[in-house]
């Protein structure tokens, strides 16, 4: 699966790069995203016909609403990108309780899926469930976190020159 996903990093890295995430960006790399992601679970998953046609409703909906958490924890890494030069203290405080936030809300959802793919398919299969979708968004978020530059770190270069 690690192999699988290297492309999806290097899109998402790129655009984040760029700094400048407008929201037709946003939607393009949920659109893509959201398309190679289902594959990606369809292939951990490994469901009976009869298990797919309970599970791929559930997914659909918990996509949607994933895909609206990825959609705003990327409004705010732009935003710590985009004032990175400039943070103060206040600035940080509101980021960082935004992203607070966010990781709850996505802790919440996935709680929910959880008990609901448990109750159609059983126990098991919903906790393979969260654990592809750990891993992906592991992942993704390991991928951007290398990219991003930690507070501070311009201080340290100035100070080098």
């Amino acid at each position: 699966m690690k192999r699988t996903l290297a492309p999806i990093f290097g899109i998402v890295c790129l655009l984040f790069v760029s700094k400048a995430f407008s929201q037709d960006e946003i939607a393009v790399v949920q659109k893509e995203w959201g398309q190679d992601k289902k594959e990606l679970v369809s292939l951990a998953m490994d469901l009976s016909a009869k298990d797919s046609t309970q599970f791929w409703p559930l997914y659909n909906n918990y996509e949607k609403e994933r895909q609206k958490l990825g959609r705003e924890r990327l409004v705010i890494l732009t935003d710590y990108a985009d004032h990175f030069e400039t943070l103060t203290s206040a600035k940080v405080d509101e980021l960082m309780t935004k992203l607070f936030k966010n990781e709850l809300a996505l802790t919440n959802l996935q709680q929910r899926y959880y008990i609901s793919v448990k109750n159609k398919l059983g126990a098991m299969k919903a906790a393979k469930f969260i654990q592809v979708e750990s891993y992906i968004n592991t992942s993704i978020r390991s991928a951007i976190q290398e990219e991003l530059p930690f507070i501070g770190e311009l201080d340290s270069m100035k100070a080098k020159q």
